[in-house]
C-alpha cells in the first residue's frame, strides 16, 4: 500500500471524513468500503464543500484517495469502514440532519479575516498561540442559519482593532447548543467509535488522580521517557451551569458523570522532539482508547505552565541540580534541553560517553526523589540507560517528571497536571492556581491566556 506524505494524509483523511458523514446524513447508516465510489460521492456532493485541492475529475487524485480509504486502521477494518462508524455515531448523537453541510477546514485561513472565516475572531484577538490550539477542527458542520450567524458575528468583530476571544467562544458555544455550527476534529478512527465534546455549555471535563495502579509520575528503567498518568471523565452539567464556570472552579462542578466517559490516559515525554504528547492509553491492563496522539505541548510551553502554576516540584529538582553544574546542569531553566551542547542525544553518543558516571548519578538522584529507591542503571532491562546518551535523554524526562512529582499537595499537583493536559488537548491555556489552591501553597495568580472554542473530537 502507498505511503502518503503528511499533507496528503491530512487532506485525504479530511475528505473521507466529509464523505462518510455525508453518507450517514443521506442514508442514516455508516458508509462501508463497498459504498466508496464516484457514483455515490457525486450523489453526496450537495452536503459537502471541498477545498480546491479536491478534484474528483483527476484520475490520480481519485486513485490515491481510494488507496488511502482502503488502508487497514484497526484489525480488518479499512479506513472508510472505521470512519464510517465514527461519522454515523457523530450524525446520530449530535442529530446532524439534511439541513447541514460539511465544510473542509482548509477552506479557511488562520491569517486572513473575512465574514465567512470561523477563525476571524481568533485572528483579531491577536493571540500568540496557533489557531489550531484554539480550535483544531478538520471539518465544520453548519446549517445555512449557522453560516449566516457566523457572518453576522464576524461583521461585528472585523472593525475592532482587537476582539475578545470569549465573545467568539460564547457565540460558538451557543451555535453548538443549537447544532447550527459543529466543529469536528478527526483523529484516526478505531475499531469502535468515540466522540468527545470539548468546551460546550453542556459538558465539562474533570481530571482525577490515582484511579489506576500506575503511579501519577511513572519514571522507570527500561526506557528513556516519563509518563504522567491521570483519568478524565465527562460531566453533563446541571441546568444553569456553563462549562466556562466549571473550568474556573473544577472542584465545584455540578452535574452527572456521563456513563462510559472515564478515560485512563497520560502525558508522555517524547525523547527526540522534547515535547509531551497526550496519549489515550496507560501501561498495564488498561485499554488503548486511541492509537493516534491526541495533542502535544512543546518544552517552552510546559515549562511556562509549570513555572507559573507551582514551583514546588521545580524547587525539589533544583536541590539536586545545584550539585551538577560541572556537567552543565542549570537550575533556571530547570529543563536542560541543551546540556553539554547536545540537542539530540542519539546523535552525540561519542561526545557524551565521558560523562556517563555523572549522568548516572544525576538520573539516580532524580529517580530516588520520584520513586523513593535507587535504580540499577548498569543492568537496565532494555539497555536504554547503560550508555551515556540514554542517560542524557532520561535526565530530560526526569526533570519534567520531578517538576510534578515534587509537589507534595495533591490538589496543587492535580492543578498543574490539569493545566498541562488542557493545553496539550486544546481545551484552554491556563497557568496558576485558583484562590482555594493558593491558600494551600505558594501564591500563584491564575491566568487564562485563552480558552479553546467548542469542538468535537472524533476517534
Amino acid at each position: 500500500m502507498t505511503r502518503f506524505p503528511g499533507a496528503k494524509t491530512e487532506l485525504y483523511s479530511e475528505v473521507i471524513g466529509q464523505i462518510c458523514l455525508a453518507f450517514s446524513i443521506h442514508k442514516s447508516q455508516p458508509m462501508k468500503m463497498g459504498d466508496f465510489n464516484l457514483e455515490n460521492i457525486n450523489k453526496l456532493k450537495k452536503y459537502m464543500v471541498f477545498h480546491s485541492k479536491v478534484d474528483f475529475k483527476n484520475t490520480a487524485f481519485v486513485r490515491e484517495l481510494t488507496e488511502y480509504a482502503m488502508m487497514k486502521v484497526s484489525g480488518k477494518l479499512t479506513f472508510v469502514d472505521a470512519q464510517g462508524q465514527n461519522m454515523n455515531k457523530l450524525k446520530r448523537d449530535l442529530k446532524i440532519s439534511k439541513q447541514h453541510k460539511i465544510y473542509n477546514d482548509k477552506l479557511y485561513s488562520d491569517k486572513t479575516v473575512s465574514r465567512e472565516n470561523p477563525y476571524t475572531a481568533f485572528i483579531k484577538s491577536k493571540q500568540p498561540a496557533k489557531a489550531d490550539k484554539w480550535n483544531p477542527a478538520d471539518i465544520w458542520v453548519m446549517t445555512d442559519k449557522g453560516v449566516s450567524n457566523l457572518k453576522e458575528m464576524n461583521t461585528k468583530v472585523m472593525p475592532r482593532s482587537k476582539s475578545s476571544l470569549e465573545f467568539a467562544n460564547n457565540f460558538f458555544a451557543e451555535q453548538f447548543t443549537s447544532r447550527d455550527i459543529i466543529p469536528v476534529s478527526l483523529k484516526q478512527p478505531q475499531s469502535s467509535p468515540h466522540i468527545e465534546i470539548i468546551n460546550s455549555n453542556e459538558f465539562a471535563t474533570r481530571l482525577v488522580l490515582d484511579q489506576t495502579n500506575n503511579p501519577t509520575v511513572e519514571y522507570t528503567t527500561g526506557n528513556k521517557d516519563v509518563k504522567v498518568n491521570f483519568t478524565v471523565e465527562t460531566v453533563k452539567l446541571s441546568k444553569g451551569q456553563k462549562a466556562s464556570t466549571a473550568r474556573r472552579n473544577p472542584q465545584n462542578i455540578k452535574g452527572k458523570v456521563v456513563k462510559g466517559s472515564q478515560k485512563h490516559i497520560r502525558l508522555k515525554y517524547h525523547v527526540d522532539n522534547k515535547k509531551i504528547e497526550l496519549e489515550y492509553t496507560q501501561s498495564g491492563p488498561y485499554p488503548t482508547i486511541a492509537k493516534a496522539k491526541m495533542g502535544n505541548l512543546g518544552a517552552a510551553n510546559f515549562q511556562n505552565i509549570i513555572n507559573k502554576t507551582s514551583t514546588q516540584g521545580v524547587s525539589e529538582l533544583n536541590k539536586i541540580q545545584k550539585n551538577y553544574s560541572d556537567i552543565d546542569i542549570k537550575q533556571n531553566p530547570f529543563f536542560n534541553s541543551k546540556q553539554l551542547g547536545v540537542t539530540k542525544a542519539r546523535n552525540s553518543k561519542m561526545e557524551l560517553e565521558p560523562y556517563y558516571a555523572r549522568l548516572s548519578q544525576y538520573v539516580s538522584e532524580i529517580f530516588k526523589a520520584i520513586n523513593g529507591n535507587t535504580p540499577d542503571l548498569q543492568n537496565d532491562s532494555k539497555g536504554e540507560l547503560n550508555k551515556a546518551h540514554g542517560l542524557w535523554s532520561k535526565s530530560r524526562a526526569g526533570e519534567f517528571g520531578l517538576s510534578i512529582a515534587g509537589i507534595n499537595n495533591n490538589a496543587v499537583k492535580k492543578r498543574v497536571i490539569q493545566n498541562l493536559y488542557e493545553a496539550a488537548a486544546s481545551i484552554s491555556y491556563v497557568t496558576g492556581l485558583t484562590q482555594m489552591e493558593q491558600a494551600m501553597m505558594e501564591p500563584s495568580t491564575r491566568k487564562v491566556e485563552f480558552n479553546a472554542c467548542v469542538y468535537v473530537k472524533s476517534f
